[in-house]
Order: structure tokens, then sequence, then C-alpha cells
């Protein structure tokens, strides 16, 4: 007995030798933080030495207060809902319908378009953001292509009306659907606007009608600037675009690997019973990937509550606020202006309180309506 007992001492002591150090570094990396930063939430801590410097004391949930009393707060809260949102409903969707194509090889080179899809995921996060940042600018491929596009179509129209009646010989109606080509503001690019566009049409000599029309062109045409991220409206709608675009290949691969595990006989067989592809897509992979389908639904949440580089990168900060995000908005309160570092807690505070009650949704709505995974 006494044998006995001393052999679960040194066990004891074995078991708290080797697992100390995990749990210490547990405790610096992670307990430390999260229990300074709950403290700091509740404090009217102002910045510099914590201990030894300036005074500051527990305040209580002040800062809670003054955040949800900020419009700005919640239009962050509504776009982290909306990417929210795109996660859930829209990469993981699609990732399974892209794994269900490959898997089935309903495509031709499943390879090929698993590694195109999954491309994007692989690629720097700030990289991405100033790609499409690139592409959304007034210089970018958007606005050329728009803007080639509404060359083309303006000189046509100038063509039709000055080819009609010979850029010397102009009538003022003409004259006056030329302005009107340029929109509302080309009457006020001259003093007198019929006669002084007449004057400068007419003084182009008749082998130089090409140059009349593309002086005009670059005069009236208004370019088209994509502002998208600058609209109320709309602003968001790029941001989601990318970030679908971006990380739907994560989910393509989570849950191809876990279709790779389904016995291929029971499709086989269910096939052979004259099953298509709906009823095998519903009632042999969908219940087989319920578990997966919810870890991926907690991973996306996760991720869409904390995302910040990708949406940073590509709004340059947000610096209209238009498209800022809980994640941008505890920055700027952290380190830009005054350095709100309460403040700052508190909406992480949130943040990480937002996404457990989202993820205890799901696991909810998992365990009443969701599959079970062989």
């Amino acid at each position: 007995m006494t044998g006995a007992k001393r052999i679960d001492r040194e066990a004891g002591r074995a078991y708290w030798f080797m697992s100390l150090p995990a749990f210490v570094i547990y405790i610096v990396v992670m307990a430390f933080p999260i229990g300074l930063s709950i403290v700091l939430s509740l404090s009217d801590y102002s910045g510099g030495k914590m201990f030894g410097g300036e005074a500051w004391h527990i305040v209580g949930f002040d800062h809670y207060l003054r955040a949800i009393q900020d419009p700005w707060f919640w239009n962050a809260l509504k776009n982290n809902f909306y990417i929210v949102l795109i996660s859930v409903f829209g990469q993981l969707p699609l990732g399974f319908i892209f794994a269900y194509i490959i898997y089935r090889r309903i495509v031709k080179w499943p390879g090929f378009w698993q590694g195109i899809l999954y491309v994007p995921n692989i690629i720097s996060i700030i990289v991405v953001g100033l790609l499409w940042q690139s592409i959304f600018s007034p210089s970018g491929p958007i606005a050329q292509v728009v803007n080639d596009l509404s060359t083309n179509r303006f000189h046509q129209q100038l063509v039709a009306i000055i080819g009609s009646q010979g850029h010397l010989n102009l009538s003022d109606s003409a004259i006056q659907a030329v302005l009107k080509l340029g929109g509302p503001d080309a009457p006020n690019m001259f003093a007198n606007p019929i006669p002084d566009l007449r004057g400068m049409i007419q003084a182009y000599p008749s082998n130089q009608y090409g140059v009349l029309i593309t002086d005009l062109t670059n005069l009236l045409l208004q370019k088209w600037t994509p502002t998208f991220l600058n609209k109320p409206n709309i602003a968001m709608l790029p941001v989601l675009f990318v970030i679908l675009w971006m990380y739907t290949g994560m989910y393509l691969i989570l849950f191809l690997a876990n279709m790779q595990k389904i016995d291929t006989q029971v499709i086989e067989s269910a096939r052979i019973d004259g099953a298509n592809e709906g009823q095998v897509m519903r009632h042999i992979i969908l219940p087989a990937l319920s578990g997966t389908m919810v870890n991926s639904a907690i991973l996306a949440i996760s991720g869409s509550l904390s995302s910040f580089a990708l949406i940073f990168a590509l709004t340059g900060g947000g610096p209209s606020r238009i498209t800022e995000i809980l994640s941008i908005y505890m920055y700027n309160s952290a380190f830009l202006g005054q350095h709100d570092f309460p403040l700052a807690n508190a909406i992480a505070l949130i943040t990480v309180i937002i996404s457990m009650l989202l993820i205890v949704v799901t696991k909810v709505f998992e365990s009443r309506y969701g599959g079970k995974e062989d």
C-alpha cells in the first residue's frame, strides 16, 4: 500500500513537472492579457506607466456605456455582422458546392480547379488588400474598362450629331445636343455656351475631324470614378466580395478533405438504387459533414469578428469610417487621437462576448437540427 502511494505521488509530481511549463506559458500569454484587458476596460487608465505613474482607478462600466452610445460603434458592429453573414451564408455554401463538384468529378481537371480556388487563401492578406484597392481605384482596370466603353459610345454619338450636318455648319439644336451629351456641367464651361462651342468646333479644319471628335470627348465626357468605398449604401459590397473571394477556398479544402473520408461504396450503392446527385448530396454527404459544417461556421464567425488586416489594407484604414469594423474601431480608439485604452479594451471584450454568443447559438442550432457524423 505504501509503495502504491509512493508511485501515485511520483506520478503526480511527474504530471505537474511536465504540465507546469505549458501552464505557465498559458498564464503569461493568454490568461494574464485577458485579465489585464478586463481590468483596463473598467478603469480610467490614460496611458504611461501603470504602476508608479499617474494614478488610475476602477470606474466600472463607463466605457462600455460610451461604446454602445457611440453611433460609430453600431456602424462597425453592423459591418461585422455583414461579414458574418457573407462568411456563414456565402463562403460555407460555396465552399461546399465547389468541394462536392470536385469530389464527384463533375468537372474535368478537379485538381486544377481545387488549386485555383484555394490560391487566394494562401496569398498574403496585405497583398490581397492592396491588389483589390488598386483594382477599385480611379485608375484601376474597372474604371479603365468603363471609361473606354463610355468614350467609344460618346464618340459615336458625337459623330452622329456633327457628321450629319458637317462641323462647319452646325445648327443651334445640334450644338445643344452636343452640350447635352456633356451633362449638366457642360454649359458652365463656356461664358456663352452655344456661340462659344460653335466657334471652337468651326476652328478645326476639315482634315482634323478626328482630332475634333477626340478633343470634344476629352472636354465634355465626364469620367466615371469607382467611389465604392465612400458611398454609405454600397461601401461594404466590394469588401464583402473580396472576403468571399479570398476565403471560400479554405472551406472548400475542409469540406473536400472530409468528403474523401466517406465510404464510396455507400454512394455507389445509393446510385445503383436510383438516387440522383441531389439525393446523394442531401441524404449522404450533408449528414456526414454536419460536424464539419458546425466547426466551419464557428471558424467563420470568429474570423469575421476579428478580421482586421484585409479591410485595413483594402480601405486604407477606413478614413471615412463607413467600412469600419469593430477591430478597426478598437485600433483607432487605442492608437489614434487621445489613445483611449480603456475604451479599446471594452470594445475588444464586447467583440469576444458577441463571438461567444454567436458560437453558442450555432452549437444549439446544430444540436437541435443538425445531423451526426459517423
